[in-house]
């Protein structure tokens, strides 16, 4: 029995959870709780807050009793347990239930009881006044539990009680209830079940069941419906006692009847033509040649006047035998005459009669008597017969049946609305020699109706007429209209399309709305062959559920679709049933929900990955800065070539260990570069120098092969060097641990475009795993054993290269070792490399300087760089010291740290603008805590120059110079 969706739907909220109980979705009310909002939402959690809102719980009082809480949980996330309501301190009540889905989760549900109330009030409507009679009945007993008012012809009046009623009791006998009750069982529901039936008043009837087994209450019911179809039998046995007389006329016909085909082999003959050939009877079977039954004939004496001519006689046969059509006389030697008559068929054969002359009369006689039988018969039927002349159409028999319906009209022409219908009729007839079931629409004395013909050649009198039976159609349309009528409203994509050739019997507006106007099934899908695994699957399984598949829809454009179909039989075809759903929306929900979960996996790895370089930079900065200070002054005072060798390594390690330091701290808070036209040559050439130390030994080659005359990017010297380092040690290490490969070589080109500057870092090592090369740019992901890699390095290099505008990737072309590429955007236009030095002019030895910072190395090492470029330093290290310093003397700079004890960084700074106006543009930080929030605050609202521990002595005097120029400016 076919579900109608509701009219409207109903208010109903979901929360559902997976097999492990964790939260996955939610809607209506739930999406108002607080627990539902939470990371790693329990569902003891969410389902006790939602119980809490209510005054009562399955007639209970549970809010203050958490157990009892918990038991309503259990019994709210078991299916099999009935429903219970919760109700509202307004009154407002909600039913609680739940369902468990295929993959193990659960679904709970709470549902506005007035709309359930509704939809039973809505649906008690629609049972009262379907216009098929509908009832329930227990199993067990038979006992009728309910009937519809359009019943009232079976079990009388519904209003009366059902109680002493049983469905046996309406039934042909105890056996149709049972067998009906076993045909139930095995299939679930039956469709199209004859039966015959008692109506109210005790007569029998037949009816067409429909009904299906359910469980109300803990007892097993029967839901039925009935069609009465009565009239519809009697039709149809009426038929079948109108053909059969047909047979046994044509059996009973005292004329010997043969029909040869167009190879003149005998088809079919009936008794009398066996015995008016009594001499060949042991031979006469169908496929006998025409030939040699008269052969046989000849040979064993049948033909008197064949006697001495034999030959003669039977080659006389053969030549004329389609034209021997007049009714000649045969004279056999048993004393019998025949007249024999032979008609060519329309497909080349020919139909032999024979008639016993011997006794015309009385042959005649009983020939009469058979016409007289079978009027007599057709007229005591109610079957619609019209026997009419092929060519002209003139009715030369009609039954009373036909009469009542037709009328007294002359000629069979007269039944067809349009002319041609008739030609196209006979047309088809022609074809099969016979047509079945045939759909038109006839003139009913000038009403139109449809109808089903199924009609016969025939020979009466000498003359081909048409026999045709008539079953009037029209109710059989109207219930087929309104089943049409209630799919054309169905709001889903529901269509009916041959399994074999695809071409479309019936689409829904949803199905047209979405494939547009096609009538070939085969069209809609993006990859044909889609549809033959479709199909196999279905003729396998008899069904599909909820198969995924890419479609064109209406305008052509790819979309991924869900499909649940099944295949039936109809007029003798395989006939799919399918209801298509776009997944448009589903699918890009589902996508943007994983883009935006990996998207905040990343930042939580960003953020752990700050926090943890902000503090290794802070504790390193300030140790850093004097290494670096003190070994770029010691070059400057030293002349000892060895001691000066042994202080630059110094140096260069100490800055390199600082650009590290700098550089981490750039990724990890994604500071921008400090972008410079760059000469990548040069940048590759100092990468593999650095990289290469240590590698000699190894038996490892490291070489690099740099386009001439590459155009210059924008870029960050220190970083891009950065990333081609890590790149370069990665392989390194990975070919000293596998012990396979033995050479990394680095490329730099241009695209043919011109728009790209491309670097490859290639080695022939062991590559990269499948498994794992997704993941290579994660933060803190490592294959290396613990304490050899942190798993930041290649996310470094991402973080870096994204930064300038560019891309790096793994290359998927690679047979061996690995080959990561990078991409940096060329610089639009060419940037003159003109450096100014800072001159000695700017020196000068009247400029005074105040140092605060309360690391005294660092202090005395900012001020020592100082006092040899010609300033006047005072050192402090606290920020009180600084301000006291300010109120007694007067300076052109004052260079700050941030982190201090008593007075920090921005107490000076505030201060300094409240007390001190005119030095607020003479201030500068040096600082090594610029990833600190605060920090970065201050320096963002401040907009004053700053330095990043470690510093230069280089970085010091330019920031210095630079104060004092935008002083010399603004004045």
């Amino acid at each position: 029995m076919r579900k109608r969706q509701s009219c409207s739907p109903l208010t109903t909220s979901t929360v559902c959870f997976d097999s492990q109980d964790r939260l996955q979705s939610v809607s209506g009310d739930f999406c108002s709780l607080t627990s539902a909002t939470a990371d790693h939402a329990e569902r003891r959690d969410v389902l006790s807050e939602y119980l809490s809102q209510f005054e009562t719980v399955a007639d209970e009082h549970p809010a203050d009793d958490p157990d009892r809480i918990d038991q309503l949980i259990q019994r709210w996330a078991d299916p099999a347990c009935p429903n219970f309501s919760a109700t509202r301190a307004d009154g407002k009540a909600q039913l609680l239930t739940s369902k468990t889905e295929p993959n193990g989760g659960t679904v709970f549900l709470s549902i506005g009881e007035s709309d359930r109330q509704e939809r039973h009030r809505l649906a008690t409507y629609v049972l009262e006044n379907h216009p098929l009679p509908i009832w329930a009945n227990e199993t067990a007993t038979g006992r009728l539990l309910y009937s519809n008012s359009a019943a009232s012809w079976i079990y009388g009046d519904p209003d009366q009680s059902l109680e002493d009623q049983k469905i046996a009791d309406f039934l042909s006998g105890p056996e149709a209830s049972i067998n009906l009750l076993d045909e139930l069982r095995q299939s679930g529901t039956i469709d199209d079940y004859d039966i015959q039936m008692k109506n109210d008043v005790g007569e029998e009837v037949w009816v067409r069941a429909c009904g299906a087994l359910a469980e109300f209450d803990g007892t097993e019911i029967v839901i039925g419906s009935v069609q009465n179809i009565t009239d519809g039998k009697k039709v149809e046995e009426e038929n079948r006692a109108a053909l059969g007389v047909l047979r046994d006329a044509i059996e009973s016909l005292t004329e010997g009847f043969a029909l040869y085909d167009n190879d003149h082999k005998l088809v079919i003959f009936n008794q009398s033509y066996k015995d008016m050939n009594g001499l060949v009877a042991d031979i006469l079977e169908p496929g006998l040649p025409y030939e040699m039954m008269l052969r046989q004939m000849v040979r064993r004496g049948g033909y008197a006047d064949a006697i001495g001519r034999e030959d003669e006689w039977v080659a006389e046969r053969l030549e004329n035998a389609v034209l021997y059509a007049k009714g000649d006389e045969v004279n056999h030697s048993n004393g019998k005459s025949y007249q024999v008559s032979i008609h060519p068929t329309k497909f080349g054969g020919f139909v032999v009669t024979r008639t016993d002359i011997t006794e015309r009369k009385q042959a005649e006689a009983q020939e009469r008597d058979q016409d007289l039988l079978v009027r007599t018969v057709l007229d005591a039927s109610s079957s619609i017969v019209i026997m009419a002349r092929t060519g002209d159409g003139e009715i030369l028999y009609r039954s009373p049946a036909a009469h009542e319906m037709f009328g007294n009209t002359k000629s069979a022409r007269e039944h067809y609305v349009n002319p041609e219908d008739r030609a196209d009729f006979v047309t088809q007839m022609l074809s099969d020699g016979q047509i079945d079931d045939y759909r038109l629409d006839v003139n009913a004395r000038g009403r139109i109706i449809p109808a089903a013909l199924s009609a016969r050649f025939a020979e009466y009198r000498g003359e081909e007429v048409i026999v045709t039976s008539v079953i009037d159609l029209t109710q059989h349309v109207k219930a087929q209209a309104m089943i049409r009528q209630v799919l054309e409203s169905c709001p889903v994509p529901l269509q009916m399309t041959k399994a074999k050739t695809g071409e479309t019997l019936f689409r829904s507006p949803e199905t047209v709305e979405l494939f547009g106007e096609c009538n070939d099934a085969k069209t809609y899908y993006v990859d044909p062959s889609e549809r033959n695994s479709y199909l196999e699957e279905m003729r396998e399984n008899g069904f599909v559920r909820n198969r995924k598949a890419k479609y064109l829809n209406a305008a052509g454009e790819q979309f991924w679709g869900s499909a649940s179909a099944k295949i039936i039989n109809f007029d003798g075809d395989e006939i799919v049933v399918s209801s298509t759903r776009d997944l448009t929306e589903e699918i890009a929900i589902q996508d943007e929900l994983v883009n935006q979960r990996e998207l905040l996996f990343q930042n939580e790895k960003m953020s752990a990955l700050g926090e943890l370089l902000a503090g290794v930079a802070h504790e390193l900065n300030n140790p850093l800065s004097i290494v670096v200070g003190h070994s770029l002054m010691l070059q400057e005072e030293v002349d000892d070539p060895n001691l000066l060798k042994r202080i630059e390594k110094i140096g260069n390690a100490a800055e390199r260990s600082a650009k590290i330091v700098k550089t981490f701290l750039a990724m990890a808070r994604q500071k921008p570069a400090k972008m410079e036209s760059l000469d990548i040559g040069s940048v590759v050439a100092t990468a593999i120098d650095v990289a290469g130390y240590g590698h000699q030994s190894d038996g490892l080659k490291i070489v690099s092969d740099v386009s001439d005359n590459l155009p210059h990017v924008q870029a960050d010297a220190d970083q891009i060097t950065q990333v081609i380092i890590n790149l370069v040690i990665n392989s390194a290490h990975a070919i000293k641990k596998a012990q396979t490969g033995d050479r990394i070589e680095v490329k730099a080109f241009a695209d043919k475009h011109n728009e790209t500057l491309e670097i490859t870092v290639s080695d022939n090592g062991p590559g990269i795993p499948e498994n794992i090369k997704a993941r290579i740019f994660e933060p803190f992901f490592t294959t290396k054993e613990v304490g050899d890699g942190t798993g930041i390095g290649l996310a470094f290099c991402h973080r870096i290269i994204h930064s300038h505008g560019g891309q790096i990737r793994l290359s998927s072309k690679q047979s061996e070792g690995s080959t990561f590429c990078i991409s940096l955007p060329i610089s639009a236009e060419t940037l003159d490399e003109l450096e100014s030095e800072a001159t000695t002019d700017q020196r000068s030895g009247s400029k005074k300087i105040l140092v605060v910072d309360d690391e005294r190395d660092v202090g005395e090492l900012v001020a020592e760089v100082l006092i040899r470029e010609g300033f006047d330093v005072d050192v402090v290290h606290s920020g009180s010291q600084a301000l006291n310093c300010l109120a007694a003397a007067s300076y052109d700079v004052v260079l700050s740290d941030l982190n201090m004890p008593d007075v920090d960084g921005r107490g000076l700074y505030e201060t300094v603008g409240r007390d001190f106006p005119s030095m607020s543009n003479r201030l500068g930080f040096i600082t090594g805590d610029t990833m600190g929030e605060a920090s970065q605050r201050l320096l963002q609202e401040s907009q004053r120059p700053f330095l990043e521990k470690p510093v230069s002595p280089r970085e010091v005097r330019d920031l210095v110079y630079g104060i004092l120029e935008d002083v010399k400016d603004a004045g």
